[in-house]
């Protein structure tokens, strides 16, 4: 099975109820644990709980220590010690997982892909013109097929039924938004990635900042997935970017997190490397030669 199953194990909802029971009772037995979070209302057949249980635990999320399922402690301390700060963690921590080599080594696989439908189709989204992209199932499937090289040996999508899971996954993970009309914005996921890009917390050149960027989240541009999708794509269908050209979806996303002060957008006329910021059709937004972190509040003298 694969995570945009959502048949199966692909229901983020009910991965919350799981991790909020280990949070505020800790180690359960896997019986014990599934009662905790309303077990009896799913019947053998159909048990999401059990389902996403264990395929959480194959992704490395869950693990058992003395027969109980336990949070693996790589995540545990990132999700906090209370209920409702594990929920409010939980997208960062889930990206993570979803987005790691080893839960994407079978990338083009149909079958026991793990994650890797997810960071495909999320990579493909993530490529379009988010301006003039139509999100609905029977456009995005002939768009598929239009702009694939050979759609019989690769698929972005396995079936139909992937487009509703991957358009809720995209929200959850914040690489998407929702209001008026479901739109691609990876706004989100780059500003909970910021403190890992600005890891020593120094300001970089704009170039740096994207390699930087696309090393954690491997479906924005450059990134190893993202670059994956974009080899197995026609250029007559999906004209191919210059290099320093941004796509509509990252350059959207730069944007407003300098509006909103989280990063700030320089372009210095003595510096060589540039990445050009794109709206709808590659229209050219700004140069931006560095990206800075947001200053750090200055604490108040007693």
């Amino acid at each position: 099975m694969t995570v945009l199953n959502r048949t199966n194990d692909g229901l983020f909802n009910v991965l919350i109820i799981l991790v909020r029971a280990l949070v505020r009772f800790g180690p359960q037995g896997r019986d014990q644990l599934i009662l905790a979070c309303g077990g009896e209302y799913f019947t053998e057949e159909n048990n999401q709980l059990s389902q996403t249980l264990t395929r959480w635990t194959q992704l490395g999320f869950f693990g058992t220590e003395d027969g109980k399922v336990v949070l693996s402690p790589a995540y545990l301390l990132q999700l906090g010690k209370t209920a409702d700060e594990a929920e409010a963690r939980l997208p960062n921590v889930v990206r993570a997982i979803a987005l790691s080599k080893d839960n994407n080594e079978r990338f083009w696989d149909g079958d026991g892909a793990k994650c890797a439908d997810l960071s495909r189709g999320m990579a493909w989204m993530l490529a379009q013109d988010v301006y003039t992209l139509d999100s609905s199932t029977k456009s995005l499937l002939v768009l598929e097929t239009q702009q694939l090289k050979d759609s019989a040996k690769q698929k972005i999508f396995q079936n139909e039924r992937d487009l509703p899971a991957l358009r809720e996954w995209m929200l959850y993970l914040g690489f998407a938004r929702d209001g008026m009309q479901w739109v691609v914005d990876p706004t989100d996921a780059l500003r909970e990635a910021l403190p890992e890009i600005f890891s020593s917390g120094r300001e970089l050149s704009g170039p740096a900042f994207v390699e930087r960027t696309a090393s954690i989240l491997p479906v924005l541009d450059g990134g190893t997935y993202r670059t994956q999708v974009e080899g197995a794509l026609k250029e007559s269908a999906w004209p191919r970017p210059r290099p320093g050209l941004l796509s509509s979806s990252l350059s959207r996303a730069m944007l407003r997190l300098d509006r909103e002060g989280a990063i700030t957008l320089a372009n210095r006329s003595d510096t060589e490397g540039v990445v050009t910021l794109t709206g709808t059709n590659m229209r050219t937004w700004r140069e931006v030669s560095h990206v800075a972190p947001a200053p750090t509040p200055k604490r108040k003298a007693h």
